[in-house]
């Protein structure tokens, strides 16, 4: 399998006055083009941090970061806004939608970051939502909600997609419908899905999964034959 991204020795330290938090202390990975990757381990000990790293959110203190070819750590800040509209995708807890726009419009904001779009309106219907394409946020629910702002990730055709705590304003039955359509978009286009979850039962559906604990990767977990979300006792 082909490389995507690899991490060296990533350390990111957030100074404030005399106080020092050492978010990352040393992390290194690798990950490889169409997996699903679960990032699991306890609130602080840096998970979210290494996935705007990933992003291009944050920038490091020191180490290394390559996605392909580009050393994404020596990218300038306008480096950076490019690497983020080009490649990388981003599907929060709570979903980040234009609340003005119906939703088919929030999908097809995405359209406007990328020459290399997805169609809008068959992705409304891949979430199963063609027909709130008039809907505004405040008349759907939290799942559809969640839908709305994975189609409008995927939109934008991003070769990284990066999930913090996707299901985590969910009830487990929307949360594992949300769940599944990530795994089929994975599939389908081959693109590599980062997820970000203090749910446990998440790793049994990956196939690679990094334990955090203390602003480093104490475990990683490659399961050579993934569940399904039906087959996870959630």
């Amino acid at each position: 399998m082909k490389e995507i991204l690899r991490a060296e020795g990533l350390i990111k330290k957030f100074v404030s006055g005399e106080i020092v938090v050492n978010a990352l202390r040393g992390v290194d990975f690798s990950i490889n083009e169409g997996e699903f990757v679960v990032v699991l381990g306890p609130s602080g000990s840096g998970k979210s941090t290494m996935l705007n790293i990933i992003g291009g959110i944050e920038t490091i203190t020191d180490g290394k970061l390559f996605y392909n070819d580009i050393e994404v750590h020596k990218l300038s800040k306008s480096g950076l806004t490019d690497y983020r509209r080009k490649y990388v995708g981003f599907i929060f807890q709570f979903y980040n939608l234009m609340p003005n726009l119906t939703a088919l419009e929030n999908i097809e904001l995405a359209k406007e970051l990328t020459d290399n779009a997805l169609d809008p309106k068959e992705l409304l219907a891949a979430v199963g939502l063609s027909e709130r394409a008039d809907y505004f946020p405040a008349k759907m629910s939290g799942g559809q909600q969640q839908r709305i702002a994975i189609a409008r990730a995927l939109c934008k055709n991003p070769d990284l997609l990066l999930c913090d705590e996707p299901t985590g304003a969910l009830d487990t039955k929307t949360g594992v419908d949300v769940l599944e359509l990530l795994l089929d978009f994975n599939k389908k286009y081959n693109k590599t899905i980062i997820v970000v979850t203090h749910n446990a039962n998440i790793a049994y559906v990956a196939d690679k999964v990094f334990y955090f604990r203390d602003g480093h990767i104490e475990k990683v977990v490659i399961n050579e034959k993934p569940l399904t979300p039906d087959e996870v006792e959630w």
